[in-house]
């Protein structure tokens, strides 16, 4: 009997399978019916086959309560390869750190934890953009290994946590070409199989912000 998570996992692979098929049948159709090569023109528009990507993405966020104040941060950057037109695929890596503290005066009665917690995951990704457009919407899948660490407060008890996983994401979002090499990218992250014990800044921190440099 299949679960969720392997039945979303089969979809989505299936999916990257059939769009690059699909792109790739109609590049030679293209190929067949154009006379020049038009792969020697440049354009900001398109996204080519053998160019490299470097690309950074992040988000944070802040609560700062009566009793207590919390940060959460994340930071992912990536290194990629147009395997196909509007296909890339590479590596990423994403870094985080969440904290929660009591203010000063706050009774000890107050069940609220404190806590500082590091995350550090290592990914393969792969993300295909739609359309020809300028503004571009795209899709990726990534998978990793997720370690964290860090320490927790118990009714004024230190503790060492860490905790080691397999992780599946998918995100979605919006890529604006500002230049021939640079653009702007907007994404949601969600984290398909998450077994983390433990508050993980990376898979909290869902919106994020990024900017990708291409390079011929």
């Amino acid at each position: 009997m299949f679960s969720m998570k392997q039945v979303a996992y089969t979809l989505i692979v299936c999916f990257f399978i059939l769009v690059l098929h699909g792109h790739l049948h109609a590049q030679g159709d293209l190929a067949k019916s154009t006379p020049t090569d038009l792969s020697d023109r440049p354009s900001r528009k398109e996204l080519k086959k053998g160019s490299f990507t470097l690309a950074l993405n992040a988000s944070t966020s802040g609560t700062n309560g009566f009793q207590h104040s919390g940060r959460n941060w994340s930071l992912t950057p990536q290194a990629g390869y147009l395997v196909a037109h509007h296909l890339v695929v590479g590596l990423q890596l994403s870094m985080g750190k969440g904290s929660q503290t009591l203010k000063s005066g706050t009774p000890a009665s107050v069940a609220i934890p404190e806590y500082e917690f590091y995350s550090a995951l290592p990914e393969i990704y792969s993300r295909y953009y739609l359309l020809r457009f300028r503004l571009k919407p795209f899709v990726q899948l990534s998978s990793g290994y997720n370690f964290q660490w860090g320490k927790e407060y118990t009714d004024g008890v230190k503790a060492s946590v860490n905790s080691r996983n397999f992780a599946l994401s998918g995100a979605f979002g919006l890529h604006f070409r500002i230049s021939r090499h640079i653009g702007l990218d907007a994404l949601y992250n969600t984290r398909f199989d998450n077994n983390s014990g433990i508050i993980d800044s990376n898979e909290i921190l869902k919106y994020r912000l990024g900017l990708s440099v291409f390079i011929k």
